[in-house]
């Protein structure tokens, strides 16, 4: 790249601030930093309606300055259909049930007893549709084709170098597919998490798998460039990809050194009680009951030893596990150890990691869990607080360990847990953690993004030189 030279980055993300999901930030921070390298970026993304559960309209400060935002809303084809619904069996009750006389009208009234249960019935089948048959691969199939005409009216009036999507939502795979097609620009796809063989997604029908994976590998033949968060996900993506021509690259979620650096703690460690923090949802394959199993069993052996615990859940639980959790915890006592805080602001659960005593990681469970790596445990680098984990053998235990930071037990295995819960409950919280900086170094985010910059050029270089459309 010449000196001064600017490139331009079309960016096409679902997850972005001011909604606070974790995969917002490893996008959110490539565009801040990659400022830094001489790329500039437009990116697309959802406009919030407001009333989503993880909207924190705080976090908007985190969009740097300089990067252009375009908000697309998401169509709710759910919604339509239901006020459709409504619309066409009122009008049906009012027409045809018109009473002719006010005698008449005493008959009418079991319509709209009946109505009710007729409504959730439609609603309930609408909603089953739309799942298996229409949201395919996820609920942002409808945005995506809005997204795709305002990435080509960009890529039409402006000058852009790359395209970028990052996954999930998994629709926005389609967009960039379109672009490549449409404007010749190389695109990256960026997989923070697996779309085929995803842990998360093991709900889906075998029929849907199949047909996923081959809307997947029809669309991946057109990338230049496929990045994974960690090297058993991307050799795993290379097995299921093998006649994909791109070139396939790991860049692991980083952390930032100075996030933490204006938040002291306020709570002395170890005071009165010993607090457990988790900060994140729990749903899915991601529910840590062998926790909750371990600090019962030692509450009926030791209860003075499990007395001294605190458990803070800070995020949404799905009502299934939530319903789980209350099972267990009534079965051995334990209730007024664990607090359910719901989904709280970015500020509250930073501050939380920072004065917990140890933090609580819970990491999903399934047949490619050695792969994960999550966001959150980058989170917890940051806050440099003890780490206990919930996961299975594989790339975040091994960061975790060789680094420092804690120590990690197969996921839903009660009986290691509570062997490492009796053990560090039987010592003092450490004040400070003896962290490998130097092993953590490579996991900076700056220089993270400064190798996906070098990508970048690279790509644009190579392009221009082949001279492909």
């Amino acid at each position: 790249m010449q000196p001064n030279q600017t490139r331009t980055l079309l960016v096409i993300a679902g997850e972005f601030p001011p909604l606070k999901t974790i995969g917002r930030i490893r996008t959110v921070k490539f565009v801040k930093h990659l400022q830094d390298h001489g790329w500039k970026a437009i990116v697309v993304t959802l406009e919030p309606s407001g009333q989503e559960p993880n909207y924190d309209p705080g976090l908007l400060a985190e969009i740097p300055e300089g990067v252009e935002v375009i908000r697309l809303p998401l169509v709710d084809l759910e919604a339509k259909i239901a006020q459709t619904a409504k619309r066409l069996l009122g009008r049906s009750s009012s027409t045809s049930q018109a009473p002719s006389s006010a005698t008449e009208l005493a008959p009418s009234a079991p319509v709209s007893v009946s109505s009710p249960s007729l409504l959730d019935r439609a609603h309930g089948t609408v909603r089953w549709f739309l799942k298996n048959f229409v949201y395919i691969p996820d609920s942002y199939a409808p945005w995506a084709k809005v997204a795709t005409q305002e990435c080509l009216r960009i890529c039409g009036q402006r000058k852009i170098d790359a395209i970028y999507t990052t996954l999930p939502p998994f629709s926005s795979v389609s967009v960039g597919h379109a672009l490549r097609r449409q404007t010749g620009l190389p695109w990256v796809v960026d997989y923070r998490d697996l779309w085929y063989g995803d842990v998360l997604r093991e709900w889906l029908p075998e029929w849907r798998k199949r047909l996923e994976l081959r809307i997947e590998k029809r669309l991946l033949r057109a990338a230049d460039l496929i990045v994974t968060v960690s090297e058993p996900k991307t050799a795993y993506m290379q097995r299921l990809h093998p006649h994909v021509t791109a070139r396939w690259e790991t860049l692991t979620n980083g952390y930032d050194i100075e996030l933490y650096d204006s938040r002291q703690r306020t709570r002395p460690v170890g005071q009165d009680y010993v607090e457990f923090v988790y900060t994140g949802r729990l749903f899915k394959n991601r529910r840590g009951y062998a926790f909750a199993e371990a600090l019962g069993r030692i509450r009926q052996t030791d209860p003075a030893l499990a007395e001294n615990v605190r458990v803070r859940i800070l995020g949404g639980v799905e009502p299934d596990i939530r319903a789980r959790y209350d099972e267990i915890l009534a079965k051995y006592g334990i209730a007024h150890l664990y607090d359910f805080a719901g989904d709280v602001s970015y500020t509250a659960a930073m501050n939380a990691q920072v004065n917990c005593d140890y933090l609580l990681l819970i990491v999903d469970t399934g047949e490619t869990s050695d792969g994960v790596i999550p966001g959150k445990l980058f989170e917890y680098v940051a806050a440099r607080r003890p780490m206990f984990a919930l996961c299975d053998p594989g790339a975040t235990q091994q960061i975790i360990e060789r680094a420092g930071l804690g120590k990690a037990v197969p996921a839903e295995s009660a009986e290691a847990c509570e062997a490492m819960l009796r053990e560090w409950l039987a010592k003092p919280v450490p004040e400070v953690v003896q962290s490998d900086d130097a092993y953590l170094a490579q996991f900076d985010r700056k220089a993270i993004t400064g190798r996906f910059a070098g990508l970048l050029n690279q790509l644009v270089v190579d392009h221009a030189a082949k001279g492909r459309v």
